[in-house]
């Protein structure tokens, strides 16, 4: 009986775990709200679950806002590009509706899609690379690209998962405002807990990389010596 009661008890531990993801979920989409502090708040949950995930302990609040003054300047200026992306795309697309029609308008509409997934491939990377290493901007870019191409079948459920609502609301309306308390309380925690999971070998395999170029030349130095 005191084993089940006892805080080391894995069924504590996990609803400990989930409590934390709600409560994490919930500030960010408060701290989304301006729209403009997105990028920061998306990036700094990034970085709060992963810590999370491994266990590193810190208490999650205090990670996520240190995180997120950290990351303010280079997350906001990824997702204001980001967002003046998505609105040239949405632009392309209206204009398409307007002049095309038939299968010049179902090809070029399919271009954009395909554009408009690629940018949010890029943001499944590019956010979590801001939270864990520090670069430039253009260097967090263009290694976002090589990781989503690289990782081409962990993109496309990355890209899936974060689509998820907006698939429930183009196709299934009712049974998303029907389950909306659930959406809104566990989908923003549990969707970045997944890419933890997704991304946690990408990111051990690049550190253990950088490791081993790190550790060769003092190997080839101890050697001359």
């Amino acid at each position: 009986m005191r084993k089940l009661f006892d805080l080391e008890n894995p069924v504590f531990q996990l609803i400990s775990h989930l409590v934390d993801l709600v409560v994490l979920g919930l500030t960010c989409m408060v701290c989304c709200v301006p729209v403009v502090t997105a990028g920061a708040a998306v990036t700094a949950l990034f970085k709060a679950v992963y810590d999370l995930t491994l266990e590193r302990g810190g208490g999650v609040m205090k990670i996520y806002f240190a995180a997120f003054r950290t990351n303010f300047r280079q997350a906001t200026a990824a997702w204001l590009l980001a967002l003046l992306g998505f609105a040239s795309l949405l632009c392309d697309w209206m204009l398409l509706k307007l002049y095309f029609q038939g299968t010049a308008y179902t090809v070029l509409a399919w271009a954009v899609l395909a554009l408009a997934l690629g940018l949010e491939g890029l943001l499944c990377y590019i956010f979590p690379l801001i939270s864990r290493y520090e670069n430039t901007l253009t260097e967090h870019v263009h290694n976002a690209g090589i990781l989503m191409i690289r990782y081409f079948p962990k993109t496309l459920l990355m890209v899936l998962i974060q689509m998820l609502p907006l698939l429930m609301f183009c196709y299934l309306p009712f049974i998303l405002l029907q389950t909306l308390l659930f959406w809104i309380l566990l989908c923003p925690g549990f969707s970045a807990q997944a890419n933890a999971f997704l991304l946690q070998p990408v990111f051990a395999a690049l550190e253990a990389k950088a490791a081993e170029k790190a550790a060769g030349p003092e190997e080839d130095a101890a050697g001359e010596e």
